[in-house]
């Protein structure tokens, strides 16, 4: 059985351990050698206990599943990747080529202690992506009945530090259409201001999405797997007088954006976000659209069953999330007031 611990000694003459599963070093505190050694002992000691528990568990369970006993969190980056939607795909497996998660990817699973998952956050490269995707591999592997308890209780994970996204307003938007050079990318953005669609699925609109008879654009929530033939997952918008403006100037016949829609959505951001760091727009992405979308919906009194249909939200907290930062002009009491005198008449 292989100790846990090892012991080195520095230039200083003082002796340390090092951890060979969360790779820390500790310091022993003495210089003598003989001291040095118990100490050691006494750490390796304390450790074989509860890693000798484990081996006699390992030996019960191979006999059910030999794989619990060598599945490593590879597998399960690897099996997690492979599961959701097809936009995700990219991004999970960016994270789990990250240096945080090379920590890990060896590990077995069954071997896996809260020092592990606690090594790969504590990583000087970690972030809000890294605690994203190590509590869903954890809890993807538990739901699989490949990890055969919790590593860790939900109230022992650190805390999140979320990101706040901040609405783009209408001189913001306007800055950025009257810098934009290239013609489509401009009418891209417009098409973004007027609709709040998502970037996807708004780059992917072609001229078969207008209805004339009906004066209605139509395109499909890809998240939601949104399909044309049983309208599931649809966004139906009126044309207004803005948007018939817009679609006047936007190619007849084919795709809206030929060229933004093969794009990924990754440089289509980074393109956005490279035109407002010129123009010193701040704190500003591409899915600022979709919030100023919901925060122009709220201040206009549009109703928020209505507005939540638009942009494909089934929560009320999520949708109000969008539209927090509006400023709502409500009408005096007098006008309620009134209106309950009339009620009561009546």
């Amino acid at each position: 059985m292989k100790d846990r611990y090892r012991m080195f000694r520095r230039s200083g003459g003082t002796y340390y351990l090092r951890d060979n599963v969360t790779l820390q070093k500790e310091s022993l505190q003495t210089s003598n050698e003989a001291e040095a050694r118990r100490l050691l002992a006494a750490k390796n000691q304390a450790a074989d206990q509860p890693h000798l528990n484990r081996t006699m568990a390992k030996a019960y369970l191979s006999a059910k599943s030999p794989e619990l006993c060598t599945r490593t969190w590879a597998e399960v980056m690897d099996r997690y990747v492979k599961s959701g939607v097809e936009s995700t795909k990219d991004r999970k497996e960016r994270a789990f080529r990250s240096k945080p998660f090379a920590i890990l990817r060896k590990t077995k699973v069954i071997d896996t202690e809260a020092d592990h998952l606690f090594a790969v956050l504590d990583h000087k490269k970690a972030g809000n992506s890294t605690q994203h995707y190590l509590k869903r591999i954890h809890n993807f592997a538990l739901n699989l009945g490949w990890l055969l308890s919790p590593v860790m209780a939900e109230a022992a994970w650190p805390s999140v530090r979320r990101q706040s996204f901040v609405a783009l307003t209408a001189a913001e938007h306007q800055r950025i259409i009257d810098r934009e050079l290239n013609e489509e990318r401009r009418h891209f953005y417009e098409m973004l201001w007027h609709t709040g669609g998502a970037q996807s699925d708004i780059a992917s609109l072609t001229s078969d999405d207008v209805d004339h008879e009906t004066n209605t654009i139509r395109f499909a929530r890809r998240k939601l797997g949104g399909r044309q033939d049983d309208n599931a997952g649809l966004t139906c918008l009126c044309i207004g007088p803005q948007l018939r403006d817009l679609l006047s100037r936007l190619p007849s016949r084919g795709p809206f954006f030929p060229k933004i829609s093969v794009e990924k959505p990754k440089h289509r951001s980074s393109e956005f976000s490279r035109r407002c760091k010129v123009l010193g727009i701040k704190g500003k992405v591409l899915h600022s659209y979709r919030y100023a979308w919901a925060e122009r919906a709220r201040t206009a009194g549009m109703p928020e069953r209505e507005a939540m249909n638009h942009l494909g939200h089934k929560s009320r907290a999520i949708h109000a999330a969008y539209g927090q930062r509006a400023l709502v002009t409500t009408l005096p009491l007098e006008y309620y007031e009134a209106q309950k005198r009339e009620k009561i008449v009546q």
